[in-house]
This record gives structure tokens, sequence and C-alpha cells, in this order.
């Protein structure tokens, strides 16, 4: 698979390219479904699921097939109350020591999250063998900021609150997170994805010295007990890179903050990097989304080691036919 090739830094024939939420708003085919299905539904049903997850890669010629599902879907395993409306997730927050002791610490994936399992046995066994199927999770930190907050405020005040003046309850709560997601990641590996990426989606939110104290460690235990190669997302990365270069990821997926070429530099190339393309720029015209595509891949240079995305999860909104353009720039480039 030119994918894992790419994850454990070997030459390929070209860039792997796939694209973070790429099952998603902007294909007529998922409004479709959608139309007749509730996300929590879609989200519940292996079936639903899985024919969700073919979508893109059945219209689009990408390496890698992430299975449909949601990050919180774990929470909800944890016992917390968890809503998906047209607005958004709706987390009902536990507003006090007294109610948070109310979660459940730890659950089994088999029964607290069997749907997204039996998607991807089904997922594997769909898709062509040279392609990857991807699962994914929330990362612990980014899971407690949803946890804690319900619905996010602007600057993390909520989840702030807790880390300073409640830190020992912060960190046992990380932990356990921390097990439970490490233990939902290799339950997909079982089940049939080739890698797993971990979405710390609102990590840079903290400062250095807060990062390496709640976030990085959590992350960094819940992929140690994963078996299959992974990826590790932050949105905001470039002022925590180095230190999240140590999480213990096969590859970063970096978001369009900064170019491919510094991240490569600061990183010294220890891990793959991913990404990426603001997912924006997929609005404009085809000879200069081209020309923006070629740049993003000259950016990282010659070598073995990247995996052509963007840098952040599609919008909605986004052409279908603009997909097509960014994708067939990958391999354009790789051809030249």
């Amino acid at each position: 698979m030119i994918l894992m090739d790419a994850l454990s830094l070997q030459k390929t024939k070209r860039r792997p390219v796939w694209i973070m939420r790429q099952a998603g708003r902007y294909l007529a085919s998922f409004r479709k479904i959608r139309q007749k299905h509730g996300f929590l539904e879609v989200c519940d049903s292996a079936a639903l699921s899985l024919e969700v997850s073919l979508l893109p890669i059945k219209q689009y010629e990408l390496d890698a097939s992430i299975v449909f599902s949601d990050i919180l879907l774990p929470l909800r395993a944890h016992g917390l109350k968890v809503e998906f409306t047209d607005e958004g997730p709706l987390v009902y927050a536990p507003k006090s020591e007294a109610e948070l002791s109310k979660l459940r610490p730890s659950f089994d994936p088999h029964e607290g999250t069997p749907t997204i399992l039996e998607t991807l046995k089904l997922l594997r066994a769909e898709i062509s063998k040279e392609k990857a199927v991807l699962g994914f999770a929330g990362a612990p930190f980014t899971l407690l900021v949803y946890l804690l907050e319900g619905k996010l405020s602007k600057d993390f005040s909520v989840v702030k609150k807790w880390m300073f003046e409640k830190p020992e309850i912060v960190h046992l709560w990380l932990d356990r997170l921390a097990s439970s997601t490490g233990k939902y990641l290799e339950a997909q590996v079982d089940a049939g994805a080739n890698a797993v990426q971990l979405f710390d989606t609102w990590a840079s939110c903290l400062g250095q010295k807060s990062y390496e104290e709640f976030a990085l460690p959590y992350a960094r235990k819940a992929l140690s007990q994963v078996s299959a190669p992974s990826i590790y997302y932050v949105n905001g990365i470039s002022g925590i890179l180095e230190s999240a270069a140590s999480v213990g990821a096969q590859c970063l997926s970096i978001d369009w903050r900064m170019s491919l070429g510094e991240a490569r530099k600061r990183t010294s190339q220890i891990t793959a990097l991913q990404g990426n393309l603001d997912p924006h720029e997929l609005l404009l015209p085809k000879a200069e989304l081209r020309q923006r595509v070629f740049r993003m891949l000259d950016s990282y240079g010659s070598g073995p080691g990247h995996i052509a995305n963007l840098g952040h999860g599609i919008v909605p909104g986004i052409p279908e036919d603009a997909v097509k353009v960014f994708i067939d720039s990958v391999h354009e480039w790789g051809q030249k």
C-alpha cells in the first residue's frame, strides 16, 4: 500500500493522497443519504457507515478510506449524554465533580462502540488491498475539552478553569481517556484498520508547558497501546511542533499555517508528514488551485515520507470537481 509505505518513510512512485473528512457534506451523494437518515443514525448503523465511507473512494482516486464515525462517540460510551443536531454536537457537560464522577471510567470498545468495529471489518473486505483503511479517535485532551466544555467557549475558559483549579481531577480523567482511547484504537486495528489517526484538534489552545503537561503525555499513552502506524493531528501545530514530534506517531499531520518545508526542517524528518493545503483554497480557479497544490508538494521537497492531504477537514460547499483537481494535481506532480 502506497500510503503505508509513506508512513514508514519508504520511497513511493508518487505521493499518496487522501482528504480529511472526505466522506462529508461537500458530496451530493452524502447529502442525499443524510436527507433520509440522521447523523447519529448513520454512525450507529454499520451498513450506512460503510455506504458513506465508500462514497469518496468510489468517486476519486484516493489511496485510503477512513471509516465514517465521530470522535465524540467514545464519550457517549463513557456515559456522557451527546446529541447531534443540524448545528453540530450537543454535549451535556458535567458541571461539578459529583456529576463527573457519575460517568464510567472506562468502556469495552466491543460493547460501547461496536458499530465502528463492524464497519471497519466490512470496509476492509470491500475495498482494494492496495488502498489503506484508516481508523481514528479524538485524543485525550481534545476529548476532555468536549467533556468539560460542552459547547466550546471561545477561549477554552471552562476546561482551563478545571485544569488550573482542579488539576488532579483533570489528570485523572486524562489518564482514563488515554487508556480507553488506546484500547479503542487497537480494537479498530484488530477490526481491519491499517493505520489510525489521532485528532488532538484543540491541543494548540495550550501553551508549551501546559501542552507538555496536559496533552502530550496522554496522547503518547494512547498511541503506545496501538500496534499499527499512527498519524497525529493538531490544528495549529506550529508552536508545539517539536514536542508533538515526540508523541510516538509515525506521521504528523500539519495544518496550513506553516509550510511543509519548515515542518520537515524542524522535525529533522524523524516522522512522515501529512498535509497541508488550506481547505478553502479548493475554492480557487482550477489553474490556480493546481499551482497551489504544486507549491505545497514542492515545499516538502524530494524524498519519501509525505502524504498529500488538506491542512484540516474539507468544508461544506467545496465543488466536487475541485476535489478531483486537487487529487489529479498530486498525481500530475509525481509524474514531472
